[in-house]
């Protein structure tokens, strides 16, 4: 019996998160009430509030769900064994997509819209997305710097001149203008800001021996 209720709970918390994020998204934070969210998830306000204390909640709860899809797909390129310039590039890519995509654009307009009112929706949104990325992209380095891919440096500085590099000011701008569905040329930025990484944080060139002298030079 409590199996079935922890089942049903957690059916109705995916529900309510699609809907909640369909809605948010389509017509905005303010404008969507628990009732709009209730009747898109098909489930009654009582269970709505069984699963989430207010709309606000289920806003943070939106965020970190759609955060860890990103998160979760640039983590299979960061696992990666492959050599370092693809490894940056195929991460670089799923990164600025999801950037320029519309449901992180809407997702960045609302958290901000709400930041004043909702500090912690704000917080969670920087916690879940650009944190775990940094953390993530400085591991990654981190590694690579161990193994003599790249010259040895501070990985987390490392990691945000990747990705200030990857999302430029041009791109972030798109995102608060709701500018930011625009894909063409997305893989010739990101293979320019692969170069000038790794132009950057090239390892140094290995110190040939001196050549031993000849018999004939020693003569």
């Amino acid at each position: 019996m409590v199996e079935n209720k922890t089942i049903a709970k957690l059916d109705h918390q995916k529900r309510i998160l699609d809907a909640a994020s369909e809605a948010f998204l389509e017509k905005g934070f303010e404008v969507t009430s628990t009732a709009d969210i209730a009747r898109l998830a098909k489930v009654s306000k009582r269970e709505l509030y069984a699963c989430f204390a207010d709309k606000r909640a289920i806003l943070a709860a939106v965020i970190a769900q759609l955060q860890l899809e990103i998160q979760s797909q640039v983590n299979i390129s960061w696992s990666s064994d492959d050599d370092v310039r693809k490894v940056l590039t195929h991460a670089g890519i799923d990164i600025l997509g999801f950037i320029n995509s519309e449901k992180f654009g809407k997702l960045f307009q609302i958290v901000a819209a709400e930041a004043s009112r909702d500090p912690y929706s704000a917080e969670r949104f920087y916690l879940l997305g650009p944190r775990i990325g940094r953390e993530n992209t400085a591991a990654f380095l981190k590694r690579q710097m161990k193994a003599g891919s790249l010259r040895k440096a501070n990985a987390l500085q490392a990691a945000d001149d990747f990705l200030d590099l990857i999302i430029s000011a041009r791109h972030l701008t798109a995102v608060v203008l709701g500018q930011n569905h625009e894909t063409t040329g997305t893989r010739k930025h990101v293979n320019h800001a692969v170069e000038v990484f790794l132009n950057y944080y090239a390892p140094p060139p290995v110190a040939l021996a001196p050549a031993r002298p000849t018999k004939a030079a020693r003569r």
